[in-house]
């Protein structure tokens, strides 16, 4: 059982308001407004206890830095802007492909991606 402490309820707090997959640093600046004085060993100390305890999940994609979302149950799709590099969830309903692992191996989750541009980067386009 993981102790809730002021820290760990700003961190999560930044992450449920998100809407979106954050990097250490983003849950950093975020969280800082809501507890002045908040230092980035500790939102990585708090990141790494709340992904052992399974409730924080890493949103890994190859060629992007990791970043975390609060667990949720179930399977997301996510959307990576071409533009800005941000990663957002995707409102749809990804079906779990079920597959037989080779022998000793064992599959802990599946990703699925759709990359495109965001609102905010094709306004900037459209305005250029």
């Amino acid at each position: 059982m993981i102790r809730q402490t002021r820290q760990r309820a700003a961190i999560e707090e930044v992450l449920r308001e998100a809407g979106r997959p954050l990097s250490p640093n983003e849950i950093h600046e975020l969280a800082v407004k809501i507890l002045p004085g908040l230092g980035l060993r500790t939102v990585y100390r708090q990141i790494k206890d709340l992904s052992e305890a399974h409730l924080l999940l890493g949103v890994d994609y190859p060629g992007q830095p990791v970043r975390y979302e609060l667990a949720q149950g179930g399977h997301l799709g996510h959307f990576i802007c071409r533009e800005c590099d941000r990663v957002y969830y995707l409102p749809v309903e990804v079906p779990e492909v079920h597959i037989e692992a080779p022998e000793g191996f064992k599959i802990t989750g599946q990703e699925t991606i759709f990359y495109g541009i965001c609102p905010n980067c094709a306004q900037r386009a459209d305005e250029a």
